[in-house]
């Protein structure tokens, strides 16, 4: 019975939590560099997921360091009340160094534009670019054999 009574008060507790301002309104789930050596290219992703209710009329942001050295590659997402998660992928990258970590913050901001929670992490490369072809090997979508690519 004890057991029972801690239980229920254990989830009350955490359905409070969950209810609290200071909770985070996405969670980072899921991220990294992507080498598609068929394509020959290399991007970078990240997903966060919604943890509470989001600001109406809000944005979720990803902002990733280029490994080039440019400035960094933002993609925006409008909040809409179905989406419980969002995923982020950059263009093609070039200058990705093996043994690197590269910075990416993630904002959520409200209708205003205010910030309202950043998360900031890296995502790390144990390889570098150099490692995938100079052209791609498949072309299509049916990953038909590429006649220009040398292997």
């Amino acid at each position: 019975m004890r057991c029972r009574s801690a239980l229920a008060g254990l989830t009350a507790l955490l359905a409070l939590a969950a209810c609290s301002d200071d909770s985070p309104y996405v969670v980072v789930s899921g991220g990294g560099i992507v080498f598609n050596y068929r394509i020959a290219e290399a991007t970078a992703g990240i997903v966060a997921e919604v943890a509470r209710a989001l600001p109406e009329g809000g944005l979720v942001e990803a902002s990733f360091e280029d490994p080039a050295g440019g400035p960094p590659i933002v993609e925006t997402k409008p909040v809409t009340e179905d989406r419980r998660r969002f995923s982020f992928v950059t263009p093609p990258l070039t200058g990705i160094k093996a043994d690197t970590d590269y910075k990416v913050v993630v904002r959520v901001l409200d209708a205003d534009g205010t910030e309202v929670q950043r998360i900031e992490t890296k995502l790390h490369s144990d390889l570098d670019q150099s490692i995938l072809p100079d052209a791609p090997l498949t072309v299509g979508p049916g990953y038909a054999r590429n006649p220009n690519a040398t292997e």
